[in-house]
């Protein structure tokens, strides 16, 4: 999985091909959206508080009841209250 997210063997060694474990500083507002059921959401728990330890605000949310990918599925209830999320957080950088 990694090597498919970072495109190729010489991009795994790079620390910015990742989200995190690099550090940090400087970077800019982030809103992490999980799915409650999902085995890549430890990964995104981790990252939202390596952001808050480099300082980054960060609003971290896990929507209950949901499964990955559940932002790609318009029909699903919960696609409605993660884009609404995604909305209004845009909404507040205005």
């Amino acid at each position: 999985m990694n090597l498919d997210h970072a495109g190729s063997r010489a991009a795994l060694s790079d620390p910015s091909a990742f989200a995190g474990g690099h550090p940090l500083h400087g970077s800019p507002p982030a809103l992490l959206v999980d799915a409650d059921r999902d085995a890549l959401r430890a990964s995104s728990e981790r990252f939202a508080l390596e952001l808050l330890a480099a300082g980054v605000p960060v609003e971290h949310h896990v929507l209950p009841g949901t499964s990955h990918a559940f932002l790609n599925r318009p029909g699903e209830r919960a696609f409605s209250a993660g884009v609404r999320l995604i909305a209004d957080w845009l909404a507040r950088r205005r």
